[in-house]
């Protein structure tokens, strides 16, 4: 599995380079819908075919059994891909839905970072299949997690509770079995979204 290190805006000159080589061609992706964060769970769900009722789980394991005929014989196989293919984008309301800024805060009344660990867990799996996206296909056979993450800097200090954040990513580096995901965070202020952070975490197939 290959090593991915979290980059953000703190890095030295020498080690943003690469970042700069992998990302090139990302920006003004195409134009597509934004995601709430509660669809990324359900979309997980329908990707990997998984149930949270046991009868319907076995039975689209045993489904997914099938999707092997979908699987490229060599890396020559596999259709080309762009990393705006990849780009997702997912909002976060806190501001526009108190009732879910509830679910996000601490005792002290703060953003849980925990949670946007999570959200971040699960957009960066759901990137790497959209990275793999087979049309002919309703469910994906590969099996896809997140793998490592050595490091996390942050652009601000703290999030408000008050405020929109907003999540995009997209896969900047591939291998035969792993991936590479950049994640950038943002946050509303003054109706504008501005950068707070962004991260690379790492997939395996």
């Amino acid at each position: 599995m290959r090593r991915a290190v979290l980059q953000l805006c703190t890095l030295s000159k020498g080690l943003l380079a690469p970042i700069r080589e992998l990302t090139q061609g990302s920006q003004n992706p195409k134009k597509q819908r934004v995601f709430h964060i509660h669809e990324i769970p359900d979309k997980l769900q329908e990707i990997v075919g998984a149930s949270t009722n046991w009868r319907d789980h076995v039975k689209a394991m045993e489904e997914r059994k099938l999707l092997h005929s979908f699987l490229a014989k060599s890396q020559k196989g596999l259709p080309p891909r762009r990393m705006k293919d990849s780009y997702t984008e997912v909002l976060l309301p806190l501001g526009s839905q108190p009732e879910l800024r509830e679910k996000y805060l601490t005792v002290q009344n703060t953003v849980s970072f925990g949670r946007i660990l999570e959200d971040l867990d699960s957009l960066g799996v759901l990137i790497c299949y959209m990275h793999n996206k087979n049309h002919s296909a309703k469910m994906s056979p590969l099996s896809i997690v997140t793998a490592l993450v050595d490091r996390i800097d942050m652009c601000k200090k703290s999030l408000s509770p008050e405020q929109d954040i907003k999540f995009s990513g997209h896969v900047s580096w591939v291998g035969k079995t792993s991936m590479e995901v950049r994640m950038h965070m943002f946050q509303l202020h003054d109706n504008e979204f501005s950068h707070f952070g962004c991260d690379i975490c790492n997939g395996g197939s």
